[in-house]
């Protein structure tokens, strides 16, 4: 399904004055199942791919359950003491959740055996779950894309909702890529070494695989080395480009190889006694240890056919010496139409194996570092290039084991090789660059105000041509009852300026089945959201003089959170778009 989305016919550009401008805000649709929706790419025609996470109501395999176990006794009463304190207290039993499935009607019941169960992800024993799925945006609505779930007996013929999915790009013509993992299948049939009974163990065929999804909606697996057919290998994609002879590019990261380390682990833990092989290999997969993972390409045809041969590694930042076992990993997260990649690589410093990752571009097969790092534990990633050959990142400029990691965001130009930091918005303010249009300007988000170990976080608007940096908050009207937002990520910017991006607003609070929250006297509650917006320029507007920032509620200051967990960096650094 391709959608043409909020055709916003503006028609506006912009000749120098941008920061003279103001932007007009429109709140995209929500996914109806989930609490909070995100964009994560679009292109110039107002294709809109997305997430959702916090979905709702997911159902719970209780049949399996030991409700015996002494862990899970005590942290049902755990709970329900710490709630009896409060005088609200719970209204289940642990004998309501075992006849009567509860998790099903109490909400109460539910969230306590998602996080039992969420405290068990790494143990195969143990359904899972995973609250967030992608979405391709309609006009009035955002829809869930299904990448690679299925129904599963154990969630009563629904979807396992046990599978992480993201559409990561979206190219001129709507096409996209994206990657998704296998769902989990239960199954009651390996006995243990020196037992009788079976166990139950969720297994799932593969952990992660690169997809593209035609601008009609078909999803096409991307092949990656058959080196590990038994285990699935491990892929992503992260972008693409529609070149101009009609074929399409896509970049990301596939294994190429399983490490040194990753099989000498292999063959001394996956031996099929106390857990099956596959379980086993997932547990090593999911180490990241398991793997040499290198930037990786695909090319298609116009007619979404997989060119034979163009399937292929584009480079990693070193060579292996003999004596390394351990895995190498590099990964390509943007890509312009001149075929350059961006991301970052494992590298070496004075002949040492460098375990942190440096920013760097692909070209030719060739990995080139762009950070001049100083300390072997500095690290940087590099996450969008545009058609003019500059690409854009982030750098930890200093670490200390239990101290915060100072970060910095910068551009490159791949033609001069000329490197420029960007200056936040106070020192020590941590700024994440995350898209860069053909005319220079790069979104992102920045921490706006220090609050201590929870600083408050803004989109930004930064012009590489006279290095001004702005808040967009600064660029909207002031918060109010009647404008309810605040801008905390920049996500992407159009040519003709648009951006694309998450707002926090307040609204009623629900629980984990969806229903609206009260309080003990019966009023609805309320908390802070994400929702996907569209920014568009009104160069005739004027910015208001908004109250100052001490004026203003602690609602505004804690506006953005609650919902920053789920804007984490590892969604960021995969999230990449370049279209």
């Amino acid at each position: 399904m391709r959608y043409s989305l909020l055709a916003a016919s503006i028609g506006l550009c912009f000749s120098g004055q941008l920061f003279a401008a103001t932007y007009q805000l429109t709140e995209l649709p929500s996914h109806n199942g989930s609490k909070n929706t995100f964009v994560s790419d679009a292109n110039d025609s107002g294709v809109v791919a997305g997430r959702a996470t916090e979905l709702f109501n997911l159902k719970i395999d209780v049949s399996y359950i030991d409700f015996s176990d002494e862990t899970l006794i005590r942290e049902y009463d755990r709970l329900k003491e710490a709630r009896d304190r409060i005088d609200d207290p719970i209204k289940f039993t642990l004998d309501d959740i075992q006849n009567n499935n509860a998790t099903a009607t109490d909400p109460d019941a539910h969230a306590f055996m998602r996080g039992y169960l969420g405290q068990r992800n790494g143990n195969a024993e143990f359904q899972k779950l995973n609250a967030s799925t992608s979405l391709i945006y309609a006009t009035s609505s955002a829809d869930e894309k299904v990448i690679f779930d299925a129904q599963r007996d154990y969630t009563g013929g629904e979807l396992s909702r046990s599978v992480v999915s993201f559409i990561t790009a979206v190219s001129s013509d709507g096409a996209m890529v994206g990657w998704g993992t296998a769902p989990y299948t239960k199954k009651n049939e390996f006995t243990k070494k020196d037992e009788n009974e079976t166990t139950v163990f969720f297994e799932r065929e593969f952990s992660s695989k690169g997809v593209f999804i035609t601008p009609g909606g078909e999803v096409i697996e991307l092949p990656s080395p058959s080196f590990d057919a038994d285990y699935g290998g491990q892929s992503i994609a992260t972008d693409v480009q529609k070149l101009d002879d009609g074929t399409y590019l896509v970049i990301g990261q596939s294994a190429v190889s399983v490490a040194k380390d990753g099989q000498d682990r292999f063959d001394d833990m996956c031996k099929n006694e106390s857990e099956p092989v596959n379980v086993c290999v997932w547990r090593l997969q999911n180490l990241s240890e398991y793997y040499n993972r290198e930037a990786y390409q695909w090319k298609l045809d116009a007619n979404f056919n997989i060119i034979p041969g163009e399937s292929k590694s584009i480079g990693v930042g070193l060579v292996r010496e003999d004596d390394e076992e351990r895995a190498h990993i590099g990964t390509a997260l943007a890509v312009n139409n001149a075929g350059v990649a961006v991301g970052h690589s494992q590298t070496r410093k004075d002949d040492n194996f460098i375990i942190r990752q440096r920013a760097g571009f692909f070209k030719d097969g060739t990995f080139t570092q762009i950070v001049d790092h100083v300390e072997g534990y500095e690290s940087s990633h590099g996450v969008e290039i545009n058609n003019q050959g500059v690409a854009i990142g982030y750098r930890f400029n200093e670490f200390t084991l239990g101290r915060k990691e100072q970060v910095k965001g910068f551009y490159f130009d791949v033609n001069d090789k000329k490197y420029t930091e960007i200056k936040s918005f106070y020192d020590g303010s941590a700024l994440f660059p995350e898209d860069i249009n053909d005319a220079g300007y790069i979104v992102g988000q920045a921490e706006a105000e220090n609050l201590g170990d929870n600083p408050r976080r803004e989109a930004f608007l930064y012009n590489t041509s006279n290095s001004e940096l702005q808040n967009i908050n600064d660029l909207l009207p002031c918060k109010s009852d009647a404008f309810p937002y605040s801008v905390v990520e920049a996500v992407k910017i159009t040519e003709d300026n648009r951006i694309y991006g998450v707002a926090t607003k307040t609204a009623k609070r629900r629980d984990s089945l969806g229903q609206v929250m009260k309080d003990s006297s019966g009023a609805d509650e309320y908390e802070s959201i994400a929702v996907p917006v569209l920014l568009t320029p009104d160069s005739s507007g004027q910015p208001e003089q908004c109250a100052p920032e001490e004026a203003e509620t602690y609602e505004r200051s804690s506006a953005s959170f609650g919902v920053f967990s789920l804007l984490a960096l590892p969604l960021l650094m995969l999230r990449r778009r370049r279209k």
